[in-house]
């Protein structure tokens, strides 16, 4: 069985081959590639002594798989598992249905992928997101799960040193180095502990002014509200509420829409600081909620203004905080020195 656009009929027409050979039949339909799939499969279940030769293949999985998980996972993971199935799964498992993928194939392309110069961790990337295509095929009716598990490179136990939060004067040098159209998400993250998806999609219709708050949907579909929580921050939104009524704070003008990343802005202006150490957006919240919680601030109040579904995640930091301990007596020993 496969869907491929209507070669006469213009866009929104599709034509679906059931069965193979002289016995297939191709059938005219018109709706979105979603629809078509959906009466594809609806045919399958009526007729189960052509369910193994109607089984969808990979490649006819990929556009319904991807539609689904667009609810699931950030833009910039969409754009990384379309690239790994175009550019390795397709080629070998694209016209294959699921029943015929075999476990001495998964091996010769691992082998292949490495030859290639690929890293085990990036090869066991691409079988994450192929297992996760799998996955969604079963659940969904269209396959049976696999007789085999997908084979990995086992990981290596390795000790890494815990990414160090900036400090309260990087910020703000980097703030001062930073394009002036890029201060307010990176406000949102550095001083509000936004994730960058919230920070990039906030709009004029998520602020209250009278209640200095900012009411958004955050992760999980959940609303959540932050307040204000710093004096250049409610003045880079003067300036943008003063010319602006609506729509997303932060505008790409190529584009109309919003950025999706303003990591290259945030380098030039690291390095512009004297900054050497590496800064990404996750650095800036957890920057945020390390100087909150050295600063007093209640673990329930910041898990709520961080959106943790769990105070455990919130105590985290608190533990990581108090781990300096040493740190602090050392400080107490030059105050009683200095009487």
């Amino acid at each position: 069985m496969s869907i491929r656009p209507h070669p006469t009929k213009g866009p929104g027409w599709w034509y679906i081959d059931i069965g193979r050979g002289k016995s297939r039949k191709r059938l005219p339909f018109h709706g979105t590639y979603e629809e078509a799939f959906i009466f594809s499969s609806s045919i399958v279940q009526t007729r189960p002594d052509e369910v193994q030769t109607m089984a969808p293949r990979i490649k006819d999985l990929v556009v319904p798989f991807l539609t689904w998980y667009k609810k699931e996972a950030s833009p910039r993971t969409i754009r990384d598992i379309r690239f790994s199935i175009d550019l390795y799964f397709i080629p070998w498992f694209g016209n294959l249905q699921p029943a015929q993928i075999s476990l001495a194939l998964c091996n010769k392309f691992k082998d292949t992928l490495l030859e290639k110069g690929l890293s085990p961790t990036t090869i066991n990337k691409h079988f994450n997101y192929f297992s996760s295509l799998i996955k969604w095929a079963v659940v969904h009716g269209h396959c049976q799960p696999l007789g085999f598990t997908l084979p990995r490179f086992p990981r290596k136990k390795t000790v890494s040193r815990p990414k160090q939060p900036l400090t309260q004067r990087q910020v703000d040098a980097i703030y001062k180095h930073l394009d002036h159209q890029y201060r307010i998400p990176f406000l949102l993250m550095a001083d509000h502990g936004l994730r960058v998806e919230e920070a990039l999609n906030m709009k004029v219709e998520d602020i209250n002014e009278a209640n200095g708050t900012m009411t958004f949907i955050g992760k999980g579909s959940k609303y959540r509200t932050v307040p204000f929580m710093s004096d250049r921050f409610e003045e880079e939104m003067d300036k943008v509420l003063s010319i602006q009524l609506e729509g997303f704070l932060t505008i790409n003008k190529k584009t109309g829409k919003p950025y999706s990343t303003i990591w290259k802005p945030l380098k030039r202006a690291t390095k512009a600081a004297g900054i050497t150490k590496s800064v990404n957006h996750h650095i800036l919240r957890h920057t945020f909620a390390t100087l909150a919680a050295q600063g007093g601030m209640n673990p329930h109040a910041l898990q709520k203004i961080l959106g943790h579904s769990s105070i455990e995640t919130t105590n985290k930091i608190y533990t990581n905080v108090s781990h300096d301990f040493v740190g602090d007596e050392a400080r107490k020993l030059r105050e009683n020195k200095k009487r």
